[in-house]
């Protein structure tokens, strides 16, 4: 199962469209919200930690680091050693109470990349306690797997190359370190979780850090789980933040669309303008795409995130992608509803297809140090169920495949077939027909619930649209752990509520769970179901005479169509905002034309709006402020209609504020204009 922001599907096994989208805003997040480590201004000493001598990091000036020499095969001395990078962060407040260890997802992806995502998610427990980020084996900085095969696989390069690819890179794994009697280690096995579990078990012991609070997100729960099962005892805590199970998963990972099928109304029905423009069900609408494609896809050149022209194909491959990118991105939750709605009433096809370009990957695995694709397909090949058995040859193998995709039931992924869904190039069922047949089985866990012993408290958090990993799994997670676990449903949030929720909800539960896990039952947890709703927008108009006008409030002087300017300036607000984490060089592109140039931060930014065009015929012009700490946003817009109509348009709104709606004032032909519109 993919569980990595870098995934482009939520679907069973990890998607080799290797989706970077997530992964970017993360890392643009980072980049504009916390200075670079920039020249010492002395140089800093060594420290000792436990048995370890750690030398300062170049990549901060709050942390020590270093390349741990640790057996690579721990049950063979002779397979030698592999070196696993990690950065340890004392606390600031000088006198430690414990120390928290971080984990990141993928798998595939090294920890420490997201430093910055992790110290600011932990806050003010860094006063307190160490930190701790390990880039598991085979990740990051951890003697990163390299198969260029399939780090430089695309998806246009096809199924079956895919396929030999993760065959290849399996076999270079099996016949790349020698034993000192020269023969071959078999590491393709050796990839595992339950491995990577004794690496980080040892580096503790050799740190000395005593019991350690556990924090994992996506493939970092997978890892939590096995910990948890093989070394309770070095545990004083576990969170696990978007958690899926690893005992009894199904090959075919059902609830991804389970979950989509509701998760895509309940968006809809809780934004206001999506409600009033389009009642009923938005699943219903996606099946109506679906059809429309299957019958006549369309091709058409838009812009991506970096503003370059792509061409961008809308059929039913798509939108098996875009369905289960909603998971991680809910830039899908947010536009896929009225932009199908667009093409279906109206024929305009921009929409789709500026979302599909944006939240969709087409290219290669990227650099091997961000992401490892063959650490990816080794863990995946070695852990993840599969639905055929490697005892046979790989005839055998793809008979045992092709018969278990016979016997799904035919309305298991409707609207898609079953067909369309596992041949989707997001979708891995088949990617380990080549992988060879581990000798030694290394299972991640090898005893059965309770996983956890009742004096280990354990949250499990999942977001309640999370597709990716499912609130059900989550549920069955924390009944696998045990009664000393609680699972908690963050509303309206999706894949990774705490590193992701800049309300405060999840990440204070954290605090709070750390700060005092024997707390963990009585944890007060209501901040969880008055999350604000995604902002999903009511449409998206080609002309004026297509937009809602906002509501009239009280002194308002101005008619319809000033009204539908002020909407107009409102939406271009609203959609240049949630552009930005797509664009770490802070210049949106805008719906059909013109940009916002963003600048400042880290807390507050300021936007120029230039000759944007949310509409055909209405240009908008002006400046905006956004606070990403309160969700504040401001704006001084002028709008310029067909012919001569024009309005001054001031916007202000909380886009934290559950249910919220913005202000606009300002005049049109000399008419007072007040107005609201659902935030944007």
């Amino acid at each position: 199962m993919s569980l990595s922001p870098q995934s482009v599907s939520a679907a069973a096994t990890p998607p080799r469209s290797a989706i970077r989208v997530l992964a970017a805003l993360l890392f643009a997040a980072a980049a504009l919200t916390v200075p670079a480590a920039g020249a010492q201004a002395a140089p800093r000493p060594s420290v000792q930690v436990g048995s370890l001598t750690l030398p300062p990091c170049q990549t901060s000036t709050l942390a020590w680091c270093l390349k741990a020499q640790l057996p690579f095969d721990h049950a063979d001395p002779a397979a030698g050693t592999h070196g696993v990078y990690f950065e340890w962060y004392p606390a600031t407040g000088g006198s430690a109470a414990g120390t928290v260890l971080t984990v990141q997802g993928g798998p595939g992806y090294g920890s420490t990349d997201y430093r910055d995502d992790y110290l600011k998610m932990l806050g003010p427990l860094t006063q307190t306690r160490n930190v701790l980020i390990v880039d598991l084996r085979g990740t990051g900085k951890s003697d990163p797997v390299t198969c260029a095969p399939v780090q430089g696989w695309k998806i246009a390069d096809g199924n079956q190359a895919y396929i030999d690819a993760v065959g290849a890179c399996g076999a270079q794994l099996n016949t790349t370190r020698r034993r000192a009697d020269g023969s071959y280690v078999r590491g393709a096995e050796l990839y595992t979780t339950a491995n990577a579990a004794r690496d980080v078990a040892l580096l503790l012991d050799r740190l000395g850090t005593g019991k350690v609070d556990l924090y994992g997100d996506s493939y970092g729960t997978y890892f939590g789980q096995v910990f948890t099962a093989r070394y309770a005892a070095k545990l004083r805590s576990v969170t696990l933040d978007a958690a899926y199970p690893v005992l009894g998963a199904d090959p075919f990972y059902p609830d991804v669309i389970a979950t989509a099928r509701t998760a895509f109304d309940k968006v809809c029905a809780r934004a206001a303008a999506c409600a009033a423009a389009a009642p009923g069900s938005s699943w219903a609408r996606i099946t109506s795409m679906v059809n429309a494609v299957r019958a006549a896809p369309f091709t058409g050149v838009v812009k991506d995130v970096s503003g370059k022209n792509v061409t961008v194909t809308i059929d039913v491959a798509a939108m098996v992608m875009l369905v289960q990118a909603a998971g991680w991105d809910n830039g899908v939750y947010r536009e896929l509803d009225p932009a199908i709605r667009a093409y279906l009433d109206r024929g305009d096809r921009l929409p789709i297809q500026r979302l599909a370009a944006r939240s969709l990957w087409y290219g290669d695995g990227g650099a091997v140090s961000e992401f490892s694709s063959g650490l990816y397909v080794a863990n995946s090949c070695n852990d993840y169920p599969q639905a055929f058995s490697y005892s046979g040859t790989t005839a055998q193998r793809l008979a045992q495949y092709h018969a278990a995709v016979a016997a799904l039931p035919s309305g298991m992924f409707a609207p898609f077939t079953v067909d369309e869904w596992v041949a989707s190039p997001a979708e891995e069922f088949d990617a380990c027909l080549k992988w060879p047949a581990p000798v030694v089985d290394d299972a991640p866990i090898t005893t059965s619930p309770p996983l956890a012993p009742a004096t280990l408290p354990v949250l499990v958090l999942s977001g309640e649209l999370d597709s990716l990993t499912s609130p059900a799994e989550g549920q069955r997670v924390a009944q696998q752990l045990g009664s000393s676990a609680r699972w908690i449903q963050v509303g309206n949030m999706y894949h990774v509520s705490a590193m992701l929720d800049f309300v405060g909800c999840a990440e204070g539960l954290v605090h709070t769970f750390i700060g005092n896990p024997a707390g963990l039952t009585a944890m007060n947890a209501s901040c969880a179901a008055n999350m604000p709703e995604v902002h999903t927008p009511g449409a998206f108009p080609m002309t004026l005479a297509q937009a809602t006008p906002a509501t009239a409030g009280t002194g308002n002087a101005a008619g319809a169509d000033a009204r539908r300017l002020a909407a107009v300036g409102a939406s271009v607000v609203g959609d240049a905002i949630w552009n930005w984490w797509y664009v770490p060089l802070n210049k949106v592109s805008e719906l059909r034309g013109g940009v916002v140039q963003f600048s400042g931060g880290p807390d507050v930014y300021t936007g120029n709006v230039n000759s944007v065009y949310w509409t055909t015929d209405v240009r908008v012009d002006g400046s905006l402020t956004w606070n990403r700490t309160t969700g504040h946003v401001t704006a001084a817009l002028q709008v310029y209609g067909p012919g001569t109509l024009q309005a001054t348009v001031n916007v202000s709104y909380d886009d934290y504020t559950p249910g919220g709606v913005a202000t606009l004032t300002g005049s049109s032909g000399g008419a007072n204009l007040v107005a609201t519109v659902p935030v944007p």
